[in-house]
C-alpha cells in the first residue's frame, strides 16, 4: 500500500515540478534601450569589421542622431535591422538602439515635429 502511495505521489508532483522549471527559464524580455549618448560609440565598435555599405548606414544612424533628425536616425536602425550578415550581437545591440530611437522619435512628435509624425504612421502602417 506504501509503495502505491509513494507511486501516486511521484506521478502527481513530478509533472508539477517539471512544469514550474520550465517556467523558470524563460527570458525577461524585451531587452533594455540603449542610452543615446552610448549609441554612436556602440555602434561604431560593433560595426568595426563591417562591410563599407553597412559602416555607411551606422555612420546615417549617427548622424542623425546628431543632428536630431530622429526620422532619418529611425529609418537608419531599421536598415541596420535588416542587414542579413549581422551577428548576434550586433542584431541586439540594433534592437537596443531602436528602442531608444523611437522613443526620441514620439518624443518628437510630441513636440510638434511633423517628420517625426509621419514616420510614426509610417512605421505603424507597416508593421
Amino acid at each position: 500500500m506504501t509503495n502505491r502511495i509513494t507511486q501516486i505521489t511521484w506521478f502527481i508532483f513530478l509533472p508539477i515540478l517539471l512544469l514550474f522549471l520550465a517556467g523558470c527559464s524563460k527570458e525577461p524580455g524585451p531587452p533594455p534601450a540603449l542610452a543615446v549618448e552610448q549609441i554612436p560609440a556602440e555602434l561604431e565598435k560593433a560595426f568595426k569589421q563591417a562591410k563599407q555599405e553597412t559602416k555607411d548606414v551606422v555612420g546615417k544612424l549617427n548622424s542623425g542622431l546628431q543632428n536630431k533628425d530622429y526620422a532619418d536616425a529611425y529609418d537608419a536602425v531599421q536598415a541596420l535591422g535588416n542587414i542579413p550578415d549581422t551577428t548576434k550581437e550586433q542584431r541586439m545591440l540594433v534592437s537596443r538602439a531602436m528602442l531608444t530611437i523611437y522613443g526620441l522619435l514620439q518624443t518628437a512628435q510630441a513636440n510638434g515635429d511633423d517628420r517625426a509624425a509621419a514616420a510614426i504612421r509610417y512605421h505603424q502602417m507597416t508593421k
